[in-house]
């Protein structure tokens, strides 16, 4: 039986490659450095979907959870 795979939608990637604020936030909130958050936007890593990347994303976006996902 495949495997689903849950994304960030397009949109919301788009978005966070203009928003270097959410990026920085992102990268001291997960404690990653600021390149592995922008190679995670630029992949539309997985990584990006854990529950407090979702938490803070929704917050910075103003977007709720559900609506930041997508099949990919």
């Amino acid at each position: 039986m495949p495997t689903m795979e849950i994304k960030l939608r397009n949109d919301v990637v788009e978005r966070l490659k203009r928003d270097q604020h959410l990026r920085t936030k992102l990268a001291l909130e997960l404690r990653r450095s600021y390149a592995t958050i922008q190679r995670y936007v630029n992949d539309n890593s997985e990584l990006l979907t854990t529950a407090t990347a979702l938490r803070i994303i929704s917050e910075e976006l103003g977007i709720d959870r559900s609506d930041l996902l997508e099949e990919a």
